[in-house]
């Protein structure tokens, strides 16, 4: 009997590599990737926090659009950027469940905390929504000039 070959050294960095390309290829038209930058962007808005990349990933392979540019599309959330959304979601949504903009009470840490988890959370999911439409809608359209742009520029790069 024969035994199975050995591996050599150089086949799981080949294994990465094709991962690695599987995950930045995927289909570049520039309304495909504007699709998976602003659904990054969406996903990246939401209070998923930890979660949003796990997210991303999952869904843009699902909808045969470009993890990758997804990926980076869901960084909008990183600070300082991103707490500048947290703050405009709670605010809006609060706005939308109550017709008023949000005073957060002043109070001890302990209950501020209690007052985040039962009422804040629900505000900032409802205005994350929101949010997270208007600033996909924006950032898909700003990346689809980009990308066009780009592909003009590789197709006749003199001019």
């Amino acid at each position: 009997m024969n035994s199975p070959p050995i591996p050599s050294r150089a086949e799981p960095r080949k294994t990465m590599r094709v991962r690695v390309r599987e995950l930045v290829s995927g289909d570049t038209r520039p309304v495909a990737l504007a699709a998976a930058v602003a659904l990054g962007v969406f996903l990246g808005c939401s209070p998923f926090y930890g979660l949003q990349t796990l997210l991303v990933l999952l869904l843009a392979p699902a909808l045969r659009l470009n993890p990758f540019a997804a990926v980076l599309g869901s960084q909008v959330s990183a600070p300082p950027l991103g707490l500048i959304i947290i703050g405009t979601e709670v605010t809006l949504g609060e706005w939308l469940r109550y017709g008023r903009w949000l005073r957060p009470p002043t109070m001890s840490a302990r209950e501020s905390v209690h007052w985040i988890w039962s009422h804040a959370l629900l505000s900032w999911v409802i205005g994350s929504l929101l949010v997270g439409a208007i600033l996909a809608l924006v950032v898909g359209a700003l990346a689809w000039g980009i990308f066009r742009g780009l592909r003009r520029f590789r197709k006749n790069p003199a001019g």
